[in-house]
């Protein structure tokens, strides 16, 4: 049995992945229709709320020293990569 994510569209099934089978294979399909993806990222996210709320003070404030920690060290990162591409598009 094989489970795949497909988009219906114009009529048809189109799958998200390629699928091995040779033309004309009969095939069963269940359908089972999923929620539009902001529902699925609202509900994502929404399951996160008060994780923060057994912390103590100190263990908030270094989780948050660690998040601004890896920010920076991002825009950093974007910042050298823009230049490295701006550099070589100049030459």
């Amino acid at each position: 049995m094989l489970t795949v994510t497909a988009v219906y569209k114009g009529g048809v099934l189109l799958p998200a992945t390629k699928l091995n089978l040779p033309d004309n294979t009969q095939v069963k399909v269940q359908i089972t229709a999923l929620p539009p993806a902001s529902q699925v990222a609202s509900a994502a996210f929404g399951s996160l709320a008060g994780i923060w709320a057994q912390l103590s003070d100190d263990d908030v404030a270094h989780v948050q020293q660690a998040i601004a920690r890896s920010r920076q060290k991002s825009s950093r990162k974007v910042k050298q990569l823009t230049q490295q591409r701006a550099r070589g598009q100049r030459h």
